[in-house]
């Protein structure tokens, strides 16, 4: 059995995730429609029932709610790929580096690829099962809205954090 934690997984998870989130936002556009010209980005900060219905019924009479469906599932998958790449690479740079100022963006790495994936799981979580119901809910659709600055702020925090953890881990075995 093989070691979870080889640059070779961390390519395989991470660089996964990457290439699904950009066939996601390709095809985000699918999703638009007149009550949600941003597709889902419009449903995951609806923050009410009324909303969320008004959404997803305008789906239905697009014939778009297995896209959607399916749409909610790939973001599913992305989150855990990416997630999953990000704690690893993180986790390989903080127990390997030479620079203890790496070693920290290393566990910064982890800590935020973690807060990501656990924000984005709500998110998305709510999301689907106000579709799969074919209902909004108050409850949910404000647990997606809430959560959703967070994601947006951990995503950028955690890529950021692991392009120039990567970049000076490159520099650093250079030499």
């Amino acid at each position: 059995m093989s070691n979870l934690y080889s640059w070779r997984n961390f390519w395989i998870f991470w660089g996964g995730g990457l290439a699904l989130f950009a066939y996601l936002v390709l095809s985000a556009g699918a999703l638009e429609t007149a009550v949600s010209p941003h597709g889902i980005l419009d449903h995951q900060s609806a923050a009410t029932a009324a909303r969320v219905n008004a959404i997803q019924q305008s789906w239905a009479r697009a014939g778009l709610l297995e896209l959607a469906r399916w749409s909610m599932i790939s973001d599913l998958v992305f989150i855990t790929l990416y997630m999953s790449g990000g704690i690893i690479g993180g986790r390989l740079i903080w127990q390997r580096a030479q620079s203890p100022a790496l070693k920290k963006i290393g566990l910064l790495c982890v800590l935020v690829y973690f807060l990501f994936g656990l924000t984005d799981y709500l998110e998305t979580v709510s999301q689907l099962v106000q579709l799969v119901r074919g209902q909004g809910s108050d409850l949910l659709a404000g647990t997606a809205a809430l959560v959703r600055p967070v994601k947006i702020i951990a995503w950028i925090a955690s890529t950021v954090a692991m392009i120039v953890a990567l970049i000076w881990r490159w520099r650093e075995t250079r030499t």
